[in-house]
């Protein structure tokens, strides 16, 4: 005998949430946890953003270090686009932790 699938039902939004939550919500559907991401390092040129490519396992907090107050940034690096973040961005405060 045929055993039926159960599905699931999309939850109705909740509209006492906060709106950040739910356009979060809204963007994250669809990324899957078991999913490799992508280095986000960038190798093109001025004209477009080129990716790595190569799978991503540390993400990077980049705070600057010159007293202007320029903002933090984030970013998920591979291996060897650490090294050279490192390698070039010697004054900056690094900090990588493991996906």
């Amino acid at each position: 005998m045929r055993q039926e699938t159960p599905t699931r039902v999309p939850a109705l939004p909740d509209l006492t949430a906060d709106p950040f939550d739910q356009a979060f919500a809204d963007i994250s559907i669809g990324w899957d946890d078991d999913a490799p991401q992508i280095c986000e390092c960038d190798h093109g040129d001025e004209a477009a953003y080129a990716p790595c490519g190569r799978r991503a396992k540390w993400r990077v907090t980049i705070d600057c270090t010159c007293g202007e107050d320029h903002p933090r940034t984030i970013e998920l690096l591979c291996t060897k686009c650490l090294r050279t973040a490192r390698k070039d961005l010697g004054n900056e405060a690094i900090t990588a932790r493991p996906l």
